[in-house]
C-alpha cells in the first residue's frame, strides 16, 4: 500500500517538472520574442513582470526541490563524475540566483548609485547559468528536468535584466 503510494507521487511529480520545464522554455521563448521582435506594450509589460518574478521566486523552490529529489531517488545510483557534475550545477546555480538577488535588493535600496551589476557581472552570470544547465544534463529523471527549468527561468531573468541594461 504504502509503495503504490510512493509511485504515484512519484509519477506525479514526474509529470508536474515536466510542466514546469515547458513553461520555463515558453519563458524563455517570450523573453526572446520580446527582445527581437515588435510586441504590444500590455504583452510586453506582461511577459517581463511575469518572467521577474518567475526568475526571483520559482528558482530557489526549484533548487530545493530538485536537489531533495536527486538526493533521495538517484544519488546512490549515479557514478561519481555524474554527482560531481550535478551538485555543481546546483552550486552554480544557487550562487548566480544569490548574486542576482543582491544586485536587485542593492538597487532597490539606492537606485541611482548601484554600479554593481554592470554588464560584465551580467555576462559572468549569465553564463554561469548556461553552463549550469548543461551540467545539469548530468543528472537524472525528475531532478535533471527540475533544476534545468530553475536554470532556464533564471536565465529568463537575467536577460531580461539585460534588457534594461540596455534601455
Amino acid at each position: 500500500m504504502e509503495l503504490e503510494g510512493e509511485i504515484k507521487r512519484g509519477a506525479a511529480l514526474r509529470k508536474s517538472s515536466i510542466l514546469v520545464l515547458v513553461g520555463s522554455i515558453a519563458a524563455q521563448v517570450a523573453i526572446n520574442c520580446v527582445q527581437h521582435g515588435l510586441v504590444p506594450g500590455r504583452l510586453e509589460i506582461a511577459i517581463r513582470t511575469s518572467t521577474n518574478l518567475l526568475g526571483l521566486l520559482a528558482v530557489p523552490f526549484l533548487l530545493l526541490l530538485g536537489c531533495t529529489t536527486w538526493v533521495k531517488t538517484t544519488r546512490e545510483k549515479l557514478s561519481i563524475w555524474r554527482n560531481g557534475l550535478g551538485l555543481s550545477s546546483i552550486v552554480l546555480l544557487s550562487c548566480a540566483w544569490t548574486i542576482d538577488l543582491a544586485a536587485r535588493v542593492a538597487s532597490t535600496i539606492r537606485p541611482y548609485q548601484s554600479n554593481f551589476f554592470n554588464p560584465d557581472w551580467l555576462a559572468t552570470l549569465l553564463y554561469s547559468t548556461m553552463i549550469a544547465a548543461l551540467l545539469a544534463i548530468a543528472l537524472k529523471g525528475t531532478a535533471r528536468l527540475l533544476i534545468c527549468s530553475s536554470a532556464l527561468l533564471l536565465l529568463s531573468g537575467l536577460q531580461l535584466r539585460d534588457l534594461f541594461l540596455a534601455l
